[in-house]
């Protein structure tokens, strides 16, 4: 477990610094202030999940696989509607809007087997506490 939220924090910063370093508007690398918000969304989900990841490796496990799952069902809750709208924008012509949406979809499909994994282990009381 502790592995997975490591993996998923990684790939939550990776994607937050690929937001802002690519511009769509101009098509070429560079800062792009329009996507700070995905920055500082993805960078504090990464640390939460390193935090998960410190509490589990404390023998807190049950603690970290309660909180962890919370936590994805925040980010869910956050990022799906977002993605939704970043679709949406894009089918109807904001040919810019593709980026936002591929990042943010990343997050969601990154997310999937970490909230799998934990729902499993919330099901069972094998895994948790032993």
């Amino acid at each position: 477990m502790n592995r997975r939220f490591i993996f998923h924090g990684s790939f939550l910063l990776v994607v937050g610094i690929l937001s802002v370093i690519y511009n769509p508007h101009t098509g070429l690398l560079g800062f792009n202030a329009e996507a700070k918000s995905g920055l500082i969304v993805s960078g504090a989900f990464a640390v939460i999940s390193f935090f998960w990841a410190f509490i589990y490796s404390r023998q807190a496990e049950r603690v970290a696989v309660i909180g962890g799952f919370v936590t994805t069902l925040l980010l869910f809750a956050g990022t799906i509607p977002r993605a939704l709208g970043a679709w949406i924008a894009y089918a109807r012509g904001d040919m810019v809007k593709w980026f936002a949406a591929t990042t943010i979809s990343l997050v969601i499909f990154a997310t999937i087997p970490l909230f799998a994994s934990l729902l499993g282990r919330l099901r069972t009381s094998k895994g948790i506490g032993g």
